[in-house]
């Protein structure tokens, strides 16, 4: 799944132990951003008029991988959704609200039919019209660029124009989350102009959105910065709020601090490790913690290694795992200890908790599947960040204290991807997503991405086939019993959510509730 939506680098602690590593922005970060030339004079004006100069600055740590929506991942999202309205926008409360799709609705039951209905007069930047047309041949091309929503339109089976302004999709099997899908945070209804489909090779660096700003490509430089300027054709002129907004790639922290607290720049995204240096400096802070770490079980049939393949050892190892003590010492304040995929408050999360510290628990469940002296597991981890090997090497403490050791291989992100097959165990570290998308990044059958070998159990997949099919309210609790399933067979042990960051100056007013995922850069404003 593309790593389940991307988060920013998590730098971690020293190798002397579990605790926080600090970062001090320097002078000579400051010099280096100042000798890049970033530079933007941005004056007071009455929002979204044409005679106002307010510039949004933002730095971000990774360049697009592309502005094809269709072929971008979660390091993407800043870049697209300028310049790319959604058919359905998510807003900040986590409510889906009309935007070029005026209303949707499931038609009958079982979730295998739904019907679009589009905003009329909305032209694209490049003047193309929106038409049920255009949805059609989004959708389709879509499927078929094996990018981050690839797999979640794939039961999508037919498109049907029914006239100018509606769409109706037929289905081969259930799908809950079209409305969400079709929202800014998976891409699938960031909408393409369908003259740039006839030649895709031009998306990856401009863009054909029918969103508030289009990419200006004059002012662009590709890895360094991107400029956005307001599209004449966007049909909400009124709720635009900035007349520029600029994409600074800093990918160190501490450049990015750095550069927020001298104003040549007025929001990053970041990790714990600069939240200290940013609330000392005055600065504003947005916090999600959304990001499940921890180390995946990967061989649940003990292919490779055989203690894996009873869940009393992978139970047991998830009673050794003290993820208070853990969470505290790597993530401070702004960690939350967890022993489940879901997040509290949201989609299928279950208010128990499933795994208390118990070491003595933990020894007995070995000696009952016959390995009280323990064992060795191999396990693969990226070696950058930091954050995976910090949070590996303190599970891999506890564990120690009930006789499993952890064999600790780090490997470049790309290789302990494409190894993964050939370890029993592996980092963990995805983002929270609505369980139908979780299943089928993880833990079903099929599962594209996280389940290298293939496991599956009759009960979760049997459960899945159902809440994919249910109406909303009695999907709720189908959501909590898979999720409640698979952390009962204990094919992860998480530890913590770890929080993504908005860090950003009294400028801008980002309204982010605590908990939530961060609204759409769109929706950032200037402060009154």
């Amino acid at each position: 799944m593309t790593d389940m939506m991307l988060a920013p680098e998590h730098p971690g602690v020293s190798r002397s132990g579990v605790s926080r590593r600090q970062f001090t922005a320097t002078s000579a970060a400051t010099a280096a951003l100042l000798a890049s030339g970033f530079t933007i004079t941005a004056c007071g004006g009455s929002s979204g008029s044409a005679t106002a100069k307010r510039a949004l600055r933002i730095g971000q740590f990774w360049p697009p991988v592309s502005l094809d929506p269709a072929k971008a991942g979660g390091e993407s999202l800043f870049y697209i959704n300028p310049a790319y309205d959604p058919l359905i926008h998510r807003a900040a409360d986590g409510s889906l609200q009309p935007r070029l799709a005026t209303s949707w609705r499931y038609l009958g039951k079982g979730n295998t039919a739904f019907e679009i209905r589009l905003r009329e007069r909305v032209t694209f930047s490049d003047g193309a019209p929106l038409n049920a047309e255009a949805v059609k041949r989004n959708i389709e091309y879509f499927q078929k660029a094996a990018g981050q929503a690839a797999a979640f339109l794939a039961p999508i089976t037919k498109v049907k124009a029914l006239d100018e302004l509606t769409v109706h999709l037929e289905l081969a099997q259930p799908h809950p989350q079209l409305p969400a899908l079709f929202s800014q945070d998976y891409f699938a209804g960031s909408l393409i102009s369908p003259k740039a489909l006839a030649d895709p090779g031009t998306l990856a660096k401009q863009t054909f959105g029918a969103g508030p700003y289009k990419l200006a490509p004059g002012e662009t430089v590709a890895g360094d910065h991107y400029t956005y300027v307001p599209n004449p054709e966007y049909w909400n002129a009124k709720d635009r709020h900035y007349d520029k907004i600029v994409i600074k790639v800093l990918p160190n922290e501490n450049t990015a601090l750095a550069a927020l607290k001298t104003g040549q720049v007025d929001v990053i995204s970041g990790s714990y490790a600069i939240a200290g240096g940013a609330a000392n400096a005055g600065l504003r802070i947005a916090s999600s913690p959304n990001i499940v770490m921890g180390i995946q079980l990967n061989d649940r049939a003990g292919k490779l290694s055989r203690p894996l393949g009873d869940v009393r050892i992978r139970q047991a190892m998830n009673y050794a795992v003290d993820r208070k003590k853990i969470t505290k010492a790597l993530l401070g304040e702004y960690g939350v200890p967890t022993d489940q995929p879901a997040v509290p408050g949201q989609d299928g999360h279950n208010d128990r908790e499933f795994y208390p510290y118990d070491p003595q628990k933990a020894k007995e469940l070995l000696a009952e599947a016959g390995h009280a002296d323990g064992f060795t597991l191999p396990v693969v981890i990226p070696s950058t960040p930091a954050f995976p090997g910090e949070i590996a090497q303190a599970i891999a403490a506890d564990l120690e204290k009930v006789g499993v050791t952890l064999k600790i291989s780090a490997k470049e992100a790309a290789s302990a991807a494409q190894e993964i097959t050939k370890f029993p165990a592996s980092t963990m570290g995805w983002g929270a997503l609505p369980v139908y998308f979780m299943g089928r990044g993880l833990w079903l059958r099929d599962a594209v991405g996280m389940n290298p070998f293939r496991s599956s159990d009759p009960e979760v997949e049997k459960l899945d086939r159902q809440a994919a099919a249910a109406d909303e309210k009695t999907r709720a609790g189908l959501d909590r019993d898979i999720v409640r399933r698979v952390v009962e067979q204990a094919w992860f042990l998480p530890v913590c959510l770890s929080p993504v960051f908005l860090f950003y100056r009294d400028s801008v007013r980002i309204e982010a509730p605590q908990g939530k995922p961060f609204p759409s850069v769109v929706d950032w404003q200037p402060a009154k």
